[in-house]
Order: structure tokens, then C-alpha cells, then sequence
């Protein structure tokens, strides 16, 4: 009897554990999309104080970047299709590398999720997004502005977590983010 309950009692911290693993490793994979998200705001902000202007570097394959209002916020790097494996955040055979390098984004290792940037300076912002089920939406600007859009799809199954930032808000908005 002693026995039973002994086996009993760890079954439960087994399942008690592997509750608690699970939530660990979604908050992991998510937190990765929300760190490199907040560093390219950071290099953002830094290469307009510089520029006076921001830099979006997707999608157009420019090594200055692309013009404002224009480039992808489907055009990932340093990825072109974000999977459950890593990627090295310095990737010479994308064409949008060389924007990358100049708006100096720096990650602490590989990454699984793709990054995109869109930069302009006109009175609305008028992009496409990814396919979000409820976008959140930007009020209309007089100023410089930039979209940061992020997308990996850690377990595969086709449901990618997304995420989206801007220099308007200062929330990162997540769909799917413990897929």
C-alpha cells in the first residue's frame, strides 16, 4: 500500500511539472520574437537620431534600405520562411543583409522567428500586414514612423505565432504566441 501511494504521489508531480514546462517553453519562444522586436526598435531609434528618418530594410534588396513607405512586412529575414529551426541572424545570402547590417540589429544568438521593417514619413501608414485576424490599427502621423512584424511557426503545424510593433505604440501586439 505504501508502495502504491508513493508511485501515486510522484505521478501527480510529474503532471504537475509537465504543466509547468510547457507554460516554461511557450513563454521562451515568445520572448525571443519580444527581445529582437525591442532591439530593432532600439536601433531604430538610434539610426534616427542620426538620420533623422527611419530605416525599414524589408523587401526592397537595397543596401541603404528602402524608400519611405515602401518595402514588405512579409518579407522576412534572416529567414525567407520562418520554420521551427534556428537561423543565424547574420545571413549573406539575403538580399535584404546589408540594410539589416546598416540599421545594426544585434541578437544574441540564432533565431527561429523572421523580422520584418517597414519605415516612412508620410501622414498615414498604408502597408500590408500579415494575415492577422484582428490587425491593430495606426492613427494617421505627421511624423516619422516604422512597423516591426515578426512570424515563426516554432511546432509546425502551420498556425505561425505573429507579432507587430510600431514606433506609435508601445505595446507588441501577438496572435498565436503559444502556438
Amino acid at each position: 500500500m505504501e508502495l502504491l501511494a508513493v508511485v501515486a504521489m510522484i505521478g501527480i508531480l510529474a503532471a504537475i511539472a509537465l504543466v509547468g514546462y510547457r507554460r516554461y517553453m511557450n513563454s521562451a519562444g515568445s520572448a525571443e520574437a519580444t527581445a529582437v522586436i525591442q532591439g530593432i526598435r532600439g536601433a531604430e531609434e538610434a539610426y534616427k537620431a542620426e538620420m533623422l528618418v527611419y530605416l525599414g530594410c524589408s523587401g526592397c534588396g537595397q543596401p541603404q534600405g528602402c524608400e519611405q513607405g515602401q518595402g514588405s512586412l512579409t518579407t522576412w529575414y534572416p529567414m525567407d520562411s520562418p520554420n521551427s529551426q534556428k537561423s543565424h541572424w547574420v545571413n549573406p545570402g539575403h538580399s535584404d543583409q546589408q540594410c539589416w547590417r546598416l540599421l545594426n540589429v544585434v541578437t544574441d544568438g540564432p533565431v527561429r522567428f523572421g523580422y520584418a521593417v517597414v519605415a516612412g514619413t508620410s501622414s498615414s501608414i498604408s502597408v500590408a500586414l500579415p494575415p492577422f485576424s484582428s490587425p491593430p490599427t495606426f492613427p494617421a502621423v505627421n511624423e516619422p514612423w516604422y512597423v516591426i512584424t515578426a512570424r515563426g511557426d516554432r511546432d509546425e503545424d502551420g498556425t505561425p505565432a505573429l507579432f507587430i510593433a510600431s514606433s506609435l505604440r508601445g505595446e507588441v501586439y501577438s496572435e498565436n504566441d503559444s502556438e
